[in-house]
């Protein structure tokens, strides 16, 4: 050890300095004018002062005010002088005081002071005796600390002894179990097991602690009444230097909320929320899984994809909450035709699908598939009730096999969308097995729609002149129109037939058909595309631009100063989703100013009654724009009396079907009973497909209004259109 540093004063030399150079307390000799004259080697332990820069700077500070960095120390001293000045004798308790160290931080320490007395006894200073007490004193605030987060947590707590009786718990494990600290303090944590008899449970966790002192998981607990939770558990084990366990400290919290949320973000997830069968993300998963298990086994999977058919006519006629009710009703019914190892799944919209697995082979795929499929589609052939409604619908099913018809799922699936569109398009039966002719027929059709929709894209571009002008600008001149025209896009085209006033004898208005000239088919008819454009969406772009196409004609034809009353336009029922063909109609009128009765527009009674509650709205929002309706292939249909009295129709046009077999007796009869109805709901008539004489004489003689066919007209491009 180092000496201690002396400088001069009363008590140099003395048996103190001696002693004082081997404590680990930082001894100071004092005079009594308060400066030191020693300290002991441990200053710079404690303080970081060697002792000599100690001595200097301590001394050296009395004599400088603005010096305070030993102030703390310097009072203590002078009050202890200035008791002893007095006649008095300083303390014998120790105080406690916080000095700097060199380097900033915080110590603190306990001071004892003694007098000091010269050899003739007289006194001469004092002895002061510091001990560094900051790590006891961090200790004690440490443990205090502890105590207060140990009392506060909002985590239960409770440690166990050697012997695993709990000795101590906290606030937060007397109210997450409800027993008090009397009951459990010197008890077995068994209290709250569950199930005392699961031990190799237990032995995992024990075999965990000896090889780690540490264990974590989810353990249930039992409360006081009786209630069991599921709580997250930590346990740590605290051993001595021999490795003996001297206690052992358990966290635990209750879970039940997060695992409840967890489970509803899993519900959410991976289940449809009104059926509550799997959604797309679990049938996908699910099917992956069954294909590796039988790709594994060595067993064939089924995959069976179900649509509803018109699911949104029930939604637009009696309303969501029909029809949500009635998918509800199709997910119970599948749910019980089929096993439990099975699944049912709810795709989106009106798209079900069932995966069946554990089947044996290939032949025995098919038999129980077949059975299955069709023990569904007997259950759902019967009516739905729904409220008061009693609805029927129509399903159409495509079913695939793993491995025969794909071994990845996105194949798989592929192809029973194939079947199933080839049950919807053939109308043979209600479902199909896919086949490889199946494979070709629907790559043709997914190229024929790619070829549509690009037809259809080029409609989107504006066209010069006449379709630069917006619905804000005056309506076009006449030199424009005649710039403009005849009206064309680079695949599709209206052609024109006649409708003939039976009264004037002359073509007063026309049919506006669509053609498609396909650039590797040639010229296709609409029934060759357009239930293609329904199926993939197109077909409300399609009809504004056949509807705008028809109106910009009317106005050129008017300008010309032909003879022409309306241009007819057969419409979808599709084009009325959501109000849009209101609103397309209404834009149209608008930007073209046409009058009265320039347009009409032809709905089949299929539309009608497709179109529910909803199309007397619609029909009568477009009879107000100055749109003609008229009730196209009258006769063939369901339409009721109520619903031709309700509709604004303008006229009816018998359908060609009638015509067809005359001179047939019972059709001369029903085109009679047609024509007196609509004479008595006052609307016009139209027949429609009169390619004979023969026919033409009848129908004139049952007093219809205006007639249409091949034998007055074909259809034809706008220019070659013969009024007369």
């Amino acid at each position: 050890m180092a000496e201690g540093v002396t400088g001069s004063g009363a008590g140099a030399g003395h048996l103190l300095e001696q002693v004082a150079d081997r404590l680990s307390d930082m001894v100071l000799g004092i005079n009594l004018d308060g400066s030191l004259y020693y300290v002991s080697p441990s200053v710079e332990e404690l303080l970081g002062y060697s002792g000599q820069v100690f001595l200097r700077l301590y001394n050296q500070a009395l004599s400088f005010a603005d010096d305070r960095r030993f102030n703390t120390l310097q009072t203590f001293i002078q009050r202890q002088l200035d008791v002893l000045a007095a006649g008095g004798e300083v303390p014998a308790e120790a105080e406690t005081l916080v000095v700097a160290n060199r380097d900033g931080f915080r110590v603190t320490l306990t001071l004892q002071s003694i007098a000091s007395n010269s050899e003739q006894g007289s006194l001469d200073g004092l002895v002061c005796v510091c001990r560094d007490i900051s790590s006891r004193k961090h200790n004690t605030e440490a443990m205090a600390l502890a105590l207060k987060v140990f009392e506060n947590s909002l985590t239960a707590i409770y440690i166990t002894n050697a012997q695993g009786t709990i000795v101590q718990a906290n606030q937060a494990f007397v109210r997450l179990t409800g027993y008090s600290m009397d009951e459990v303090i010197g008890e077995s944590p068994q209290l709250m097991d569950v199930d005392n008899g699961s031990k190799p449970y237990f032995r995992i966790i024990n075999e965990q602690l000896t090889r780690k002192d540490f264990w974590e998981g989810e353990i249930p607990h039992r409360r006081r009444n009786g209630q069991v939770f599921p709580a997250w558990v930590a346990i740590s084990v605290l051993r001595d230097s021999n490795r003996r366990v001297i206690n052992t400290i358990t966290y635990f919290t209750d879970i039940t909320e997060k695992k409840n949320s967890d489970s509803r973000i899993h519900r959410l997830a991976y289940f449809d929320a009104l059926t509550g069968l799997p959604n797309r993300s679990l049938f996908l998963d699910r099917l992956d899984q069954a294909v590796e298990r039988g790709r594994r086994a060595g067993q064939p999977v089924a995959v069976l994809l179900l649509d509803i058919h018109q699911l949104q006519g029930v939604n637009d006629r009696y309303g969501h909450r029909v029809g949500d009710a009635l998918l509800c009703q199709v997910a119970s019914r599948l749910r019980d035709c089929v096993r439990r190892e099975d699944t049912v799944a709810r795709l989106e919209g009106d798209a079900f699908s069932v995966l069946l697995v554990g089947l044996k082979d290939q032949q025995q795929a098919v038999t129980a598939t077949a059975q299955i499929v069709e023990k569904i589609f007997q259950v759902l052939e019967r009516p739905f009730d729904v409220g008061d409604c009693q609805l029927s619908s129509e399903f159409w099913g495509g079913i695939a096999f793993y491995p025969a018809d794909g071994r990845e799922v996105q194949t798989l699936l592929h192809h029973a969308e194939v079947a199933q569109f080839h049950a919807k398009s053939s109308g043979e039966s209600r479902y199909q097995f896919y086949s490889r002719s199946m494979g070709e027929r629907a790559r043709e059709r997914l190229q024929q729609q790619r070829d549509l929709q690009k037809a259809v894209d080029e409609l989107r571009h504006p066209l010069p002149g006449i379709d630069g002008i917006r619905p804000s600008d005056s309506p076009p001149s006449a030199q424009l129109v005649e710039a403009s025209l005849p009206v064309s896009a680079a695949q599709f085209e209206l052609v024109y037939q006649p409708i003939v006033s039976l009264a004037a004898g002359n073509t007063t208005a026309v049919e506006a058909l669509l053609r498609w000239h396909h650039p590797r088919q040639g010229l296709l008819l609409p029934a060759d595309f357009m239930p293609l454009a329904e199926e993939c969406g197109l077909i409300k772009a399609l009809g504004d631009w056949v509807i705008r196409q028809a109106a910009q004609q009317w106005h050129f034809w008017r300008l010309q100063g032909q003879p022409l009353s309306c241009i007819s336009i057969n419409v979808s029922a599709a084009q009325f989703d959501s109000g849009h063909l209101v609103t397309s109609l209404s834009r149209i009128v608008s930007q073209w100013q046409l009058p009265e009765g320039a347009l009409q527009l032809e709905i089949t009674e299929q539309t009608l009654m497709t179109l529910g509650d909803m199309g007397l709205e619609w029909l009568t929002a477009i009879h107000s724009l100055g749109v003609r309706l008229s009730l196209d292939n009258f006769g063939a249909g369901y339409s009721s009396l109520r619903q031709m009295k309700s509709c604004p129709f303008d006229s009816v046009k018998v359908d060609h079907s009638f015509l067809q077999a005359l001179p047939s007796l019972e059709d001369q009869q029903a085109i009679q009973a047609i024509v007196a109805l609509a004479r008595s709901l006052g609307l016009k008539v139209i027949a429609g497909g009169v390619e004979k004489p023969l026919q033409l004489e009848f129908v004139q003689a049952q007093g219809c209004d205006e007639v249409q066919g091949f034998l007055l007209g074909q259809p034809l491009a706008a220019q070659q259109v013969q009024w007369r």
